[in-house]
């Protein structure tokens, strides 16, 4: 879907077009191609735009109840609860977790370069964010590092592959979703479901009856079940006004969890991939990021640090650079909430239209990003930042219903890639097929053939 809405994009930009008319089947759908308007949509008219339009039933598919989906008054007041769960005092509690598995991974990819000379680092990333997820969303000790086919990296796998079964379940809930509700149809899986709210229903129960504290994100979800709101939240942005019956039930904590997951999961470990492919493929750009990292650790006594990954400014540009050309979410949906006049003319959107926005085709536009297939990081360097276009870079969306989950990912993919650049020089393997084509299943990046590097140990 990413290449085909990039390709209407640029086609129908060419010709001046500022927005365009798309048809899913019978569902019509709007594609504004303007920044300045895509801005406004995401922003200033958000009280237009505030439903993503992604069917979700509480009734028979509760984990799809979550806070990516829900609208209204349920997702003002579930926003405002969970923001205080990703504050920089929240991630600090939990980095010592993520590091942890993240130097299960380094040690990981050091045992198979051993061993095999090469490693498939998209399949060894995705189990370090298993792990990283299982640990801080749910509590759990998943090692998939160690054991690949450990049950929540299978479940991992089946809530991002589609059977046939699926694809024509998929196809009546978006052409049908009345239908879709009668019949009692889920998003996902009968058995990724229950074994998600199985996992929340007994880790809760556990925790509540052994007086057990962690400082992990299923805990504040503890919180807010039990209390409506996480506690220690003394600024006045995080101050909720508490209102009667709004704690979470067992499965609407579960659906949060499952949401942090699947959100979570394949973006961030594919970022992180394409992150290491770029800079296998380009040894300045590697060893630069390397001697920052380097640099950055000797002044904090050769620890890796919340506040020490915060100082990687050259890191930082590396990331935003991956995330531009590799957008994760390439299109975001937002569902026309009422009528809506497009500014500057006569045309209006209807109250129920679905409107796309071509993330990937602002982000690999020459206008705005010049040579875009070129990876150039410095791109987001301090001075050029500054001259990028509003509404040209959005990778985490734009405006109240941006990700939430924005500084967790970055965190974890930032500790990878410093494990990975201090530890080990890395190259790309001749089996990593170039130019890299993208699976045409499911709407993550995500290259064919997978992505083969060759690590060297630096501590030998």
């Amino acid at each position: 879907m990413g290449d085909k809405i990039n390709e209407i994009y640029s086609r129908e930009k060419t010709k001046g077009h500022g927005y365009v008319g798309l048809y899913f089947f019978s569902r019509k759908a709007f594609l504004p191609l303007d920044p300045l308007l895509i801005k406004d949509i995401l922003g200033k008219d958000f009280a237009h735009f505030y439903d993503r339009g992604i069917y979700y039933d509480e009734e028979n598919d509760p984990l799809s109840a979550h806070l990516f989906s829900i609208a209204g008054p349920k997702w003002k007041n579930l926003r405002a609860k969970l923001t205080p769960a990703y504050s920089p005092v929240k991630l600090k509690h939990m980095f010592d977790i993520i590091l942890s598995c993240g130097r299960q991974m380094s040690d990981v990819i050091g045992e198979i370069s051993e061993t095999e000379g090469e490693v498939e680092i998209k399949e060894i990333l995705a189990r370090y964010s298993t792990d990283v997820i299982g640990c801080c969303a749910f509590g759990l000790e998943c090692n998939t590092m160690r054991n690949p086919e450990a049950e929540f990296r299978q479940m991992g796998r089946r809530a991002f592959t589609q059977t046939v079964g699926d694809v024509l379940k998929t196809i009546i809930i978006r052409s049908f979703p009345s239908l879709a509700k009668c019949l009692g149809l889920g998003i996902f899986s009968s058995t990724v479901t229950t074994f998600f709210r199985k996992v929340v229903r007994e880790t809760i129960t556990y925790r509540e009856i052994n007086n057990i504290q962690r400082r992990d994100f299923m805990q504040l979800l503890v919180e807010l079940k039990n209390n409506g709101k996480i506690s220690e939240d003394n600024s006045d942005e995080n101050k909720i006004n508490e209102e009667p019956g709004t704690a979470l039930t067992i499965d609407e904590a579960a659906a949060q969890a499952f949401i942090f997951f699947l959100a979570g999961f394949e973006t961030t470990s594919t970022t992180t991939s394409f992150a290491l492919f770029e800079m296998a493929s380009n040894s300045k750009i590697q060893q630069r990021a390397r001697e920052e990292a380097l640099k950055v650790l000797s002044n904090h006594f050769g620890k890796i640090t919340y506040d020490g990954l915060m100082e990687m400014k050259y890191l930082d540009t590396v990331v935003s650079e991956t995330l531009r050309k590799y957008p994760p979410a390439p299109v975001f949906l937002r569902k026309c909430t009422k009528r809506y006049p497009i500014p500057k003319t006569k045309a209006f959107l209807e109250e129920g239209q679905s409107v796309l926005i071509p993330c990937i085709g602002l982000q690999r536009d020459p206008e705005y990003f010049p040579d875009p297939d070129l990876f150039d990081p410095e791109r987001f360097n301090e001075k050029n930042k500054e001259n990028i276009v509003d509404g040209t870079f959005i990778p985490f969306g734009s405006g109240p219903r941006n990700c939430i989950g924005m500084r967790f990912a970055m965190i974890q993919s930032k500790i990878a890639l410093v494990l990975c650049l201090v530890n080990y020089e890395f190259r790309l393997s001749s089996r990593t097929k170039l130019p890299l084509k993208m699976e045409t299943k499911g709407i993550i990046l995500t290259p064919i053939g997978g992505l083969w590097i060759k690590f060297v140990s630096r501590n030998k």
